[in-house]
């Protein structure tokens, strides 16, 4: 008779209790939902900094400016009326992109030529920085990725220099990028500039056949954090943000349509720009956020069978 009364209780509590791990699973979920609209709806109007950049200094400093997400950086910041510094490693790109800016926009421009996979360019970077009269924002875009996605040991592109060139463009530059400009912004006399690191949501998790590239970017993630919890308090004098794409339509993502889920370059950095002040780890627009919320919303192995099939195709394209 007791057992069978404490095999009642038991039961009872047992449904109670997934009754709520059930109802606490829901909460969350929705508040993550809710928290994401919120942000680039109501959020975005209240407290974007975004128009604060040009009281804060009269530069902006893009590297990778000459294509894709960059170089919408570089117009996007030159629209609201800063002068834009140009960094990359072609030439005839940079003047045509420093052309266009200067004509559209009636700003000045200044062009850096550097190979971010080389080690010895940043002394003369840094002589070109110490030339502005102050700095709003660093855009730390420059980026390189694979070919196509394969998984590390079987990829044929792989080798020791492919792998230092990657680490370098992607990690070292961002590092070196931010030594030289963020001592310079906390010297000044006026807050709410800042760094816009440009990561991948590919460093939000672990991704297969993209395994470097997503660590590089998994790097970027942490090294703004670190950064932004060494400024006291954080995002007063400096705003640190990480922007994670997932895909946009550039020549790197090989996404050559844009749509409400692949926006284009000019689309996504607005947007971007926007949720400047709003969040400091942002997927910079609405399509991606909610793409972001479903796939870390999802069981991990459905996500790596997603990306394998993803690499497959690509592969399959690539060849």
């Amino acid at each position: 008779m007791v057992e069978a009364l404490f095999s009642v209780l038991w039961h009872s509590v047992s449904f109670i209790n997934l009754q709520t791990l059930g109802i606490l699973l829901f909460g969350i979920y929705f508040y993550r939902l809710i928290k994401i609209c919120y942000n680039y709806s109501i959020g975005r109007i209240l407290f974007s900094k975004r128009k604060n950049l040009k009281y804060s200094g009269e530069w902006a400093i893009v590297t990778g400016a000459t294509d894709g997400i960059g170089k919408a950086y570089a117009e996007e910041l030159a629209n609201d009326g800063l002068n834009i510094m140009l960094i990359s490693r072609n030439l005839e790109k940079l003047k045509n992109v420093a052309d266009k800016i200067e004509s559209f926009y009636h700003v000045k421009t200044r062009i850096v030529v550097a190979d971010f996979t080389q080690n010895n360019i940043y002394e003369s970077i840094g002589k070109e920085i110490a030339e502005l009269s102050s700095i709003a924002c660093l855009v730390n875009n420059v980026g390189m990725s694979y070919p196509y996605f394969e998984n590390y040991a079987d990829a044929k592109f792989m080798n020791i220099n492919f792998i230092q060139d990657l680490i370098s463009c992607n990690t070292q530059s961002v590092a070196t990028m931010t030594y030289l400009v963020l001592p310079k912004l906390l010297k000044q006399e006026k807050n709410n500039s800042a760094i816009i690191n440009i990561g991948s949501f590919l460093g939000c998790l672990p991704s297969p056949c993209n395994s470097l590239y997503g660590s590089t970017k998994a790097f970027i993630h942490h090294f703004s954090k670190s950064i932004s919890a060494e400024l006291n308090p954080p995002g007063n004098k400096v705003i640190i943000q990480t922007v994670c794409p997932l895909f946009v339509a550039t020549a790197m993502s090989r996404a050559s349509k844009a749509s409400f889920f692949i926006p284009s370059p000019r689309d996504y950095a607005k947007s971007a720009l926007n949720m400047l002040g709003v969040e400091e780890f942002t997927t910079g627009c609405f399509a991606h956020a909610l793409q972001s919320y479903v796939l870390t919303s999802l069981p991990l192995s459905w996500v790596y069978d997603k990306y394998k099939k993803i690499a497959a195709k690509a592969r399959r394209k690539y060849q």
